[in-house]
Order: structure tokens, then C-alpha cells, then sequence
């Protein structure tokens, strides 16, 4: 944890991650092994995610909140999923150019403000894989770019930016073929 705290600038920071990595360390190890089956690569994870945090501590207001705890839970999923990608080679998803069949990503976003944001929680978590749920919740919850997803788990921002397309796009389709 001492590498973690030289990140940070002030003593005030340093306590709030001290209380922050106590509070949480043990429900992203657990998060992290449910997906990598591996005490190592979980354990990995969770130093991942701590050091991410700690570069990024600006992101963190109440270290207590609800949408802290689901901020690290999204940020170490990633982190796992790409862990299990890597060693297990999962290959990155293929794209016929979605972007032009689904148009531009304002009017894509449009399309799902029509929906009861309760019931578009549910077929989002019944609809898309993990990784895709992940990378959807930092983009249009967290605000992050993909260009910053990307960084995060180290891949490229093209395959970030596939994979929410491609996201956006089974949803659609999902939410259209239901509508019927």
C-alpha cells in the first residue's frame, strides 16, 4: 500500500485511501476471483484497481458512497475480465463497420432515453456479456472516454470503441425485437 500512497499529495488523501483500500480490499478480491478462479490473478486485480485509484483519486468524493463501491467493483470487473481474456485468448470481437449501419452515437443515444432507465438496467445485466456492461457503465455512467477505458485496461481504444458499438447495438436490437 506505501507505493499506492506515494501517488497521492496531500496526508488528507492518504488517510481517505487508507480508509478506502480497508474498506474495500476484501470485496474487490472476492469480485476479482469470482471471475479469474485464481488467487494470484485476483490479487493482481485488486493491485490493479488500488493503483488506478490512486492515480485517480480526484474520481473518488465520499469514500463510503454507493457509487464509490460500484466504481471500484466496475473498475476491478475490467480488470478481470481482461486478466481472463489474456490468459484464456479470447479474441476480440469482429465489426462489419456498425457504425455506419447504426449511425452517429448521438443519435444511438437518443434511441435509448425512450426507455424506463430501471428497465434498460435489467436488459442491459440480461443482454450483453460483462465486459461490454463494464465498459458501457465507465463510458455513459463514469464519463469515462474510451480513449481512457482503453488506458485503464491497457488495449487498444478501437476494440473499446467496437465493443460499445457493438453493445449499443445488441440492445437495440434486444429492446426492438421486444417492442414487436
Amino acid at each position: 500500500m506505501i507505493s499506492f500512497l506515494n501517488l497521492l499529495d496531500t496526508q488528507a488523501e492518504k488517510n481517505r485511501f487508507k480508509e478506502l483500500y480497508d474498506k474495500y480490499k476484501d470485496l474487490l478480491y472476492w469480485i476479482a476471483l469470482k471471475k479469474v478462479h485464481n488467487i494470484e490473478d485476483a490479487e493482481d486485480c485488486v493491485q490493479e484497481t488500488f493503483f488506478y485509484v490512486a492515480k485517480n483519486f480526484d474520481k473518488i468524493d465520499d469514500v463510503y458512497s454507493k457509487r464509490t463501491k460500484a466504481y471500484l467493483s466496475t473498475i476491478v470487473t475490467g480488470f478481470a475480465i481482461d486478466i481472463y481474456n489474456k490468459s484464456n485468448k479470447i479474441d476480440v470481437i469482429s465489426s462489419d463497420d456498425e457504425n455506419e449501419a447504426f449511425g452517429n452515437e448521438a443519435s444511438q443515444l437518443k434511441y435509448f432515453e425512450n426507455f424506463d432507465r430501471i428497465y434498460l438496467a435489467t436488459v442491459i445485466k440480461n443482454v450483453l456479456d460483462e465486459e461490454s456492461r463494464v465498459f458501457l457503465y465507465l463510458k455513459y455512467i463514469y464519463g469515462y472516454k474510451s480513449r481512457e477505458i482503453a488506458e485503464i485496461y491497457n488495449i487498444k481504444d478501437s476494440y473499446v470503441r467496437k465493443k460499445l458499438q457493438y453493445a449499443k447495438t445488441k440492445l437495440k436490437k434486444h429492446l426492438e425485437e421486444r417492442s414487436l
